[in-house]
């Protein structure tokens, strides 16, 4: 190597002696644990603790790969507030905690993305056009179980707290092979790695209270990291009138350096929800529902380096989830309904991943995964519709499900990968994925996920990028549809992704991105939904419920994306998406529930001292809607008449959020206290 070393640790070290081509020595270091970081201009930098006792010598040997151009560059920078590149996109802590709106929630944070549409009543994401249950979310190396709050009521905050965390990766297309079983996106999040020997923090807000530590031990060999929260919604809202929610979350991660090359991380997160929702409170008319959830899971990671040439990840795992849903609509005029729907699932899983540098220019990834998943299902319903409610096409007078089912089986996967530097400007990726499901039954095939890559650098600034890839999703164990009467698993659905993309910036302070996409689905199940309100307690048995079952289904668009990072205390950007979203049914084109044809993102940061001030804008064009009218059949009766489905539009949205932060530094701790607005001129979506 005739570059340039640089060696930095922390602690600091003294002076670096050159030995010769490819050697150096640092003598008189202290004793204990030091973090070390070796870089060169043109080669990834490298990362390794040494521990040293009084009087010992330690050899490192450090092989420094040269730099491989990235098909998803990820610039990482705190001064910024949210990074876009191609399909992927980094969000860091910094700005998850100050971004407007979101309720220091990592996973409601990726609402702002560009291609993302959601309601502001659920943590979850619909990316280009997906449903919300078409995205995996890894926390630490494990694809967690619906970690989410309020689960029964649309997912209302994720069971993740956002100061645990570096920040939130997300893929909204076009993922590697090493991920799959998702047809739309991928959410990777990360714990945060200690950066003082002992920290704690103590947090107060309208949605919770919270407490974390983290540190390091004095020779290095342990870290770790430690959450809790409770939420406070049920000190801050009219029990009577709106319920009582109560839910708590803690996660813990403790890591230990068994050697330079390899590490051991065991972690946990536990989740628990006991939640009361009441939309009518009033005795004649009663609507409420109630929630006992429990979420745990539990997994060891092992990084280890086996040679110079090759690295491991292997992941243990094993997650359980238990969910009992009571319902209760109270209205003898309309509706009389109740519901108990008892569910839990176990799932236990080894992933094992491995990095292969083949050449300065090849580098080749693989894997396999396999799961023992397991469920019981307890579902029972009884509903009589009377009055108005018998006015709604096809409503039965009396309708009642039992469903007890025991699904359970296996889960596999393999996959592997190329990424090739043909030249100094081009780079190509390439992989191939295998899916399959025991539980699926008769049916099920193995899937076949090939996927592709290629990146053309035109110059230090601009970039093309082209991708094309084949998507498979299973039904999990845990979504068998039985308060829609479904008692089978369906075949796994499809989706095919193409994305044509460049990005260029003009300077250190301006960027672009500008893409455009087309996915096309096939093999889709079926799915339910309620034609007129979307936001119900005992949403399965309201008379407006129907089965939407497509051929197929298309989404397509563009964005653009202009981003400023002026200096460390001022940045922003703005995106546009341009798209169409639409299920194929019955020989037409009928607009998805989220179909946002219009919507635009901006957000503004700016830091002055102690103070800090955010302001988020989202504009997108109203959610499709299916009209209805009244009218009265040959005997006289009032029918109620559907126009044709989400051929009707809502009005435009138009919501704009806002905080400021102020910190004190006191001479061993630090206060940060803020002032949020949400949705600052009211306006309803």
């Amino acid at each position: 190597m005739n570059v340039p070393v640089v060696i930095s640790g922390n602690p600091g070290l003294p002076a670096v002696e050159d030995l010769g081509p490819g050697v150096r020595q640092i003598r008189q270091v202290s004793a204990g644990a030091h973090d070390l970081k070796i870089s060169a201009a043109g080669y990834l930098p490298v990362r390794r603790t040494a521990i040293l006792s009084a009087g010992d010598t330690v050899t490192l040997n450090i092989r420094m790969d040269p730099e491989l151009a990235k098909l998803e560059t990820l610039n990482v920078s705190t001064s910024r507030y949210i990074l876009f590149s191609n399909s992927q996109f980094f969000v860091d802590q910094r700005a998850i905690q100050n971004l407007p709106g979101n309720g220091d929630d990592p996973l409601r944070s990726i609402h702002r993305l560009p291609g993302a549409a959601a309601g502001s009543w659920s943590a979850q994401t619909h990316f280009r056009g997906g449903e919300e249950n078409e995205s995996a979310i890894f926390l630490n190396g494990l694809k967690l179980l619906d970690p989410f709050h309020v689960r029964d009521f649309h997912n209302v905050f994720s069971s993740i707290d956002a100061r645990a965390i570096s920040g939130v990766e997300a893929y909204t297309g076009g993922f590697p092979a090493n991920y799959g079983d998702r047809m739309s996106g991928l959410i990777l999040l990360q714990s945060q790695k200690p950066e003082k020997s002992r920290t704690y923090e103590l947090g107060i807000s309208v949605f919770n209270t919270s407490f974390l530590t983290s540190g390091y031990n004095d020779t290095g060999k342990l870290d770790w990291l430690f959450s809790a929260r409770r939420s406070n919604l049920d000190l801050v809202l009219d029990r009577k009138e709106h319920g009582n929610p109560k839910y708590n979350d803690m996660f813990g991660t403790l890591g230990f350096n068994y050697s330079p090359d390899t590490r051991f991380t065991f972690n946990f997160l536990s989740a628990n929800d006991r939640i009361l929702v009441i939309t009518e409170h009033l005795p004649l008319e009663r609507e409420q529902s109630t929630s006992d959830t429990r979420n745990q899971h539990f997994w060891i990671q092992m990084e280890k380096t086996i040679s110079p040439d090759l690295s491991a990840s292997v992941v243990l795992s094993t997650s359980s989830f238990r969910n009992i849903r009571n319902a209760l609509a109270n209205n003898s005029e309309e509706l009389l309904a109740s519901v108990l729907d008892d569910r839990a699932v176990d799932t236990h899983g080894i992933r094992a991943d491995f990095n292969y540098f083949a050449s300065d220019h090849h580098l080749l990834t693989f894997g396999a995964e396999a799961r023992k998943e397991s469920a019981k299902y307890r579902y029972l319903s009884e509903v009589e519709y009377n009055g108005f409610y018998l006015a709604y096409p096809g409503v039965p007078h009396f309708l009642e499900r039992d469903i007890t089912l025991a699904p359970g089986g296996e889960g596999f996967a393999a996959y592997l990968s190329d990424r090739w530097q043909v030249t100094p400007q081009l780079v190509i990726d390439s992989g191939v994925r295998w899916d399959k499901q025991t539980y699926i039954g008769p049916g099920n095939d193995d899937q076949i996920s090939p996927r592709f890559n290629m990146l053309y650098s035109l110059n230090a600034g601009l970039d093309l990028h082209l991708t094309w890839g084949r998507y498979h999703q299973s039904q999990q164990i845990q979504q068998l549809q039985v308060e829609d009467g479904v008692e089978r698993f369906f075949p796994s659905q499809q989706a095919d992704h193409l994305i044509a993309g460049t990005s260029y910036r003009f300077n250190k302070n301006w960027s672009l991105r500008v893409e455009a996409f087309d996915k096309k689905y096939s093999s889709l199940r079926p799915r339910f939904e309620n034609l007129l309100d979307p936001v119900l307690l005992t949403a399965e048995l309201e008379p407006d419920r129907i089965r939407v079952a497509p051929s197929s289904r298309r989404s397509r668009g563009g964005e653009v994306t202009v981003e400023f990072d002026g200096d460390k205390s001022l940045n922003g950007w703005a995106s546009y998406t341009l798209s169409r979203v639409t299920d194929r049914i019955g020989g037409t084109d009928q607009p998805r529930n989220w179909d946002q044809r219009h919507s635009f993102q901006a957000a503004l940061a700016w830091r002055k001292k102690q103070w800090e001030f955010g302001l988020a804008a989202k504009i997108h064009s109203g959610w499709p809607t299916t009209s209805a009218t009244l009218d009265r059949d040959e005997d006289g009766e009032l029918v109620l008449l559907y126009g044709p489905r989400n051929a009707e539009r809502l009005a435009d949205f138009v919501n704009v959020d806002f905080r400021v932060s102020r910190k004190w530094q006191l001479p061993k701790s630090q206060i940060t206290a803020f002032f949020e607005v949400s949705n600052v001129f009211d306006r309803r979506q």
